[in-house]
């Protein structure tokens, strides 16, 4: 959801950049608002505020008197006894003296209340306030998304997270040590499953057709879908040329191998393919933005086997050969193959 309402955003505004920030905290302050649990949790064990009935506000005006009179918070959390202004940054830096300028508002504005300010953004950007009379912390967009993922099976969370993730916002990039043991072996992994794929395309190619792909294809789909595989696309006809695809693949994030078909929510044919019954042996998957009849394994399966060549190539042709089943099976569908 979020996603398309910034790509509308995108598309229809008239000169000028996306405010991402701006979009950003709206995003955000809208969760906590809908959802006070959350808002709870987030008050209290991750901004660690006193319990309070804090109210929430965005874009907060609070003149500075001889200084700024345009001083405007991103986020704000307003109790009877605290107070807290979060500056919230993605691409861009700190302003000119901007958190020094929060702490002359939090001064004038709420001289009674406990203040607290927090800088929260995407880079490492770190700050000393040497300020008495108030707590400072700052914070990055990749803790914030962890601390969201406990609660992603709310779809508008789940949703969120996928924004954050998508502006590259949600992942940590410190350098731990086991990320030096996986560079270390990476390479070879790598070349492990393209193998594997590589080992099946003959028989993929003799049951769906050919695709040429650029040398870089596996990296793009390692970096984008973490996964190697091989695929056909317009495996159902389309005269608005709505994506459908035949794939196989070795996925790295469930350490699965997959064969599936997939066809995009806005093709003419997904009504239709959705209503399609499966065998016991293939399962329905639904996405954000279509759906897939496919086939799974575990890698596992064929953990230290000396024969997994052949017997994952084994799986690979038998699960070719129950989606081409499934096609013919459902011929009434305009399909693009030659099966």
């Amino acid at each position: 959801m979020f996603l398309d309402l910034i790509h509308l955003f995108n598309k229809n505004q008239i000169g000028g950049r996306t405010p991402l920030e701006d979009f950003n905290t709206e995003a955000f302050a809208n969760i906590l608002k809908m959802y006070p649990e959350i808002c709870d949790d987030f008050c209290k064990n991750f901004l660690q505020l006193p319990e309070d009935r804090y109210s929430i506000k965005t874009q907060y005006h609070q003149a500075i008197n001889t200084v700024d009179p345009n001083c405007i918070i991103d986020l704000v959390f307003i109790g009877e006894k605290n107070v807290c202004y979060m500056e919230n940054k993605v691409e861009s830096t700190e302003g000119h003296k901007q958190l020094l300028r929060y702490v002359l508002a939090l001064n004038e504005h709420h001289p009674e209340k406990q203040k607290y300010l927090i800088y929260c953004t995407k880079h490492s950007d770190p700050k000393v306030i040497d300020e008495k009379g108030f707590f400072f912390n700052q914070f990055r967009w990749y803790q914030i998304a962890k601390f969201l993922k406990s609660f992603k099976e709310n779809p508008l969370i789940k949703s969120y997270l996928e924004f954050l993730s998508t502006y590259k916002m949600s992942q940590d990039n410190t350098l731990k040590s086991e990320n030096l043991i996986a560079m270390e072996n990476m390479r070879k992994t790598i070349e492990i499953a393209e193998f594997h794929i590589e080992n099946s395309k003959y028989h993929f190619i003799k049951k769906f057709g050919y695709t040429s792909l650029n040398k870089n294809f596996n990296w793009d789909q390692i970096k984008l879908n973490n996964r190697v595989c091989y695929y056909v696309e317009k495996a159902l006809n389309s005269v608005t040329g709505k994506w459908s695809e035949i794939l196989y693949s070795i996925d790295f994030d469930n350490l699965k191998m997959i064969v599936q078909i997939y066809v995009d929510k806005q093709h003419e044919c997904y009504k239709s393919f959705n209503n399609l019954i499966s065998s016991k042996n293939l399962n329905k998957v639904e996405f954000e933005f279509g759906s897939a009849i496919q086939l799974q394994e575990d890698l596992g399966k064929f953990l230290n086997n000396e024969h997994a060549d052949i017997l994952i190539q084994e799986w690979f042709i038998e699960s070719f050969n129950q989606l081409q089943k499934f096609i013919e099976e459902n011929n009434e569908l305009d399909w693009n193959l030659n099966t």
